[in-house]
């Protein structure tokens, strides 16, 4: 996991750990419950979707290949590599759970139960998801070689039905279907439970589901490493540049940036595919605005959210100083496109492709709520131009800037 991506899951753990603590505020152990269940069917989603996108194709299987290690330490190996998703959903449940600042210790053996029985439901739902994608290459290969999958493959031919993805790819399709479903029924049969007052019922469902899941573990982990290794390389086949490879996302095309004066069109078109391939940017500022939104939900103080924005925004133009890395932006090649004075031009645009999303979300906090008005939408523009031409001059100014005067 490099920087950026260590940076933007800091921040969504800590967006999603104060969104826990702010929505269960005062809440009583009863609403507690509930919240938490419901905060399962959301981590029921995630471990349906995320595990084969984490886990595969796996980046170091050459080392791991050259390491010769054996199925119980690719086991462990591959389930280490899970756990900052586990992670991700179980901060938040335990701040739920005991974040009450009116009486942390009130009711505590209820707020344990219930925090016990989401953290159940999640590990078997983590589990179960982990167990079926990580043995899923044998049947997506067959799937892709046409040995499995016929009635599915009459169906494309005969009456056009079925969704655009490689044929070995829509195991995977069903198997995010079929994780999340058992994970979403093991929630419900928990919330019955609670409704119908029964302690062992409530436990039930998360216990079956985590002893089920991992019988099926224990069986297979003497073979892990077939598992492992086939279903690695099919994932690395199909969304690594293989014979059928999957469309991967298109960088943001020249036209895009029609908003840029034509002087500066070009290096900041070059700029922004730069910057994409290293700073997962847009996901960064999604889920920082997501973080406001709570925060205005809840009514936090403004100065906190005058701090928050400030961060955000000098956070955000401050990302421009990865495109003034010498494998980015060599000195002699830089100063013989354009000038200093260009440059500067160039990456206040680029700068500035996130301001009207930035706009955009603020605006939306003024228009449904009553504590912001439109000048304090305006203010905050203002303020997002003027970081993003002192972030671009400092540091052009320190790189192209520089080289030019030893020149």
């Amino acid at each position: 996991m490099g920087w950026a991506s260590r940076l933007a899951y800091g921040l969504l753990l800590g967006v999603l750990s104060a969104a826990a603590v702010l929505l269960a505020a005062g809440a009583d152990p009863t609403t507690r419950a509930a919240g938490l269940r419901l905060w399962a069917v959301i981590g029921a989603g995630l471990f349906a979707v995320a595990p084969p996108n984490v886990l595969f194709p796996d980046p170091n299987v050459s080392m791991v290949q050259r390491l010769n290690w054996s199925p119980s330490r690719l086991l462990r190996y591959q389930l280490r590599r899970l756990g900052p998703l586990v992670l991700l959903v179980a901060v938040p449940a335990l701040l739920m759970a005991y974040g009450d600042s009116s009486g942390p210790l009130r009711r505590l053996g209820l707020k344990t139960a219930a925090l016990g029985q989401v953290l159940v439901l999640l590990g078997g739902a983590a589990l179960d998801s982990f167990v079926h994608f990580a043995t899923l290459g044998a049947r997506s290969q067959a799937w892709h070689e046409g040995r499995a999958g016929q009635w599915y493959g009459r169906a494309v031919e005969e009456r056009g039905q079925g969704v655009s993805l490689p044929r070995g790819l829509v195991p995977a399709l069903f198997a995010t279907t079929r994780c999340f479903t058992v994970g979403i029924g093991a929630v419900v049969a928990t919330a019955a439970g609670a409704q119908m007052g029964t302690g062992l019922l409530t436990w039930l469902p998360g216990l079956l589901l985590l002893g089920w899941a991992g019988a099926r573990l224990w069986r297979c982990r003497f073979a892990y490493d077939r598992h492992f290794y086939h279903t690695t390389a099919f994932y690395a086949e199909v969304l690594g540049g293989g014979t059928v490879a999957a469309t991967d996302r298109e960088p943001v095309p020249y036209n895009a940036l029609y908003w840029v004066p034509a002087r500066w069109r070009p290096a900041a078109w070059a700029s922004v595919r730069q910057l994409d391939r290293r700073v997962p940017l847009g996901r960064l500022v999604a889920v920082a605005h997501l973080g406001l939104w709570l925060f205005c939900i809840r009514g936090v103080a403004p100065a906190f959210v005058t701090t928050y924005l400030l961060v955000v925004m000098t956070g955000q133009v401050a990302a421009c100083a990865v495109l003034s890395t010498p494998s980015a932006a060599p000195r002699p090649f830089q100063l013989a496109l354009q000038s200093v004075a260009d440059w500067i031009g160039t990456r206040t645009f680029v700068n500035l492709r996130w301001f009207g999303a930035h706009v955009g979300s603020l605006g939306l906090v003024a228009l449904f709520g009553d504590t912001y008005g439109l000048a304090w939408v305006g203010t905050w523009a203002a303020v997002h131009v003027g970081l993003s031409v002192g972030a671009a001059a400092v540091v052009t100014l320190a790189t192209e800037g520089t080289a030019w005067a030893a020149a």
